[in-house]
């Protein structure tokens, strides 16, 4: 299946590869796409079945004219969940597709048994008992860095997520997030900041990893260690190699985590913290 039409007319991209009992169902990054999980598709589609899709108004879905909340995105997520009859899903959220499963999982999600979240908010803006996150002003002067400069700083905004920014790495990011228009990319960032999904996590019913680098551009490895302590069944991975993008620039390492934590043998935290430990 190449697209999957909603009914509201709304078409998705959807990429669905291999099979298995133990499925994954990947979310990407702002303004990214299913590529980016090129490299753990290609990895673990010969044992499972895998799946990942583009949010609407990034990739190759539809971008119509939504409102482009997290309600709207959660539900593309459980609408897909049932349209391909998943169950037992290991779902995978990276940065802003942290946030889509968040929210999901807050309304109920019966087919989803665990979640990995990987370098992503719980808020996007900071309080005083809760410092992993931007200021207000720092948020304010970004979003309005993005619409003033459009899209003269993706580049090195790009570059900044990776641990060592090959070129090649660099083009490939900047030709996915320009499949965005600008006034979706600022619509979803103004939504996302106003989320607060602290208290999803303390409730989860399901086991939840954080698969986190040392060395991420923007959520410390506090805010995985938050979550592994916090969340009813939490799980905390740091990884040594790579920024924000650990999934394509770690991918044997985290392909080799997140089926370990699907199949149950991944060590509780804080025996998971240590990644050489977590994955022998």
């Amino acid at each position: 299946m190449s697209f999957l039409e909603k009914p509201d007319g709304v078409r998705l991209r959807v990429c669905d590869r291999g099979s298995g009992c133990l499925p994954f169902v990947h979310l990407h990054d702002w303004k990214q796409s299913h590529r980016l999980w090129d490299p753990v598709i290609a990895r673990l589609a010969s044992r499972h079945r895998v799946v990942a899709f583009d949010l609407r108004g990034m990739g190759e879905s539809d971008k119509p004219n939504s409102d482009y909340s997290f309600e709207e995105l959660a539900g593309d997520l459980g609408y897909l969940l049932e349209r391909l009859d998943l169950e037992d899903v290991t779902l995978v959220g990276w940065s802003m597709g942290c946030s889509v499963s968040l929210q999901l999982l807050d309304t109920g999600a019966p087919r989803v048994g665990r979640l990995v979240l990987v370098n992503g908010p719980l808020r996007l803006t900071r309080t005083a008992d809760f410092p992993h996150g931007l200021t207000e002003e720092e948020l304010a002067g970004y979003v309005e860095d993005v619409e003033r400069h459009w899209p003269l700083r993706e580049r090195r905004f790009l570059a900044d997520s990776l641990l060592e920014a090959e070129p090649e790495h660099v083009d490939w990011l900047v030709s996915v997030a320009l499949q965005t228009p600008l006034d979706i990319a600022v619509r979803l960032v103004r939504a996302q900041a106003r989320l607060d999904q602290r208290a999803v996590v303390e409730r989860l019913p399901v086991p939840v990893l954080a698969a986190w680098s040392r060395s991420d551009s923007y959520w410390p490895v506090a805010l995985a260690e938050w979550i592994a302590e916090r969340a009813p069944d939490g799980r905390c991975v740091l990884f040594d190699r790579s920024a924000h993008c650990t999934p394509f620039e770690e991918p044997d390492r985290f392909c080799e985590t997140i089926e370990r934590f699907a199949a149950g043998t991944l060590s509780a935290w804080p025996d998971a913290h240590n990644p050489e430990e977590a994955t022998q």
